[in-house]
């Protein structure tokens, strides 16, 4: 009898154990970034890094591009497939960004990842 193993999965042929393929959280996204604070964050360029992370204020919660030094560049909000990232993040996936454009009042991030 034969069949085909199920979306996501393979069958390795050493071991006979399911390989996972993909867990839904290999997610990418270009975007600018909502409420950016330029002030608060000087000397950004093209190519920097940022760290993807949840930030909790009473009962909302927001996904956040910080630096490594913890200072938050702004939020990730309004777009497609949020809730699913937020989802992933809360699930242990790490994300980064980089910033793909950025002036005194505005900033473009391609988030990924990590």
């Amino acid at each position: 009898m034969g069949g085909y193993a199920p979306s996501g999965a393979r069958q390795a042929a050493t071991n006979r154990k399911p390989v996972v393929l993909e867990d839904g959280c290999d997610l990418s996204f270009e975007l600018d970034l909502v409420g950016f604070r330029p002030d608060e964050v000087p000397g950004l360029e093209k190519g920097d890094e940022l760290l993807v992370q949840i930030s909790v204020n009473g009962q909302w919660r927001s996904l956040v591009c910080a630096t490594y030094a913890g200072a938050t560049v702004g939020t990730l909000a309004a777009f497609q497939g949020l809730a699913q990232l937020i989802g992933c993040v809360e699930g242990g996936a790490r994300y980064i960004a980089t910033i793909q454009f950025v002036s005194t009042s505005r900033c473009s991030v391609a988030v990924m990842r990590a």
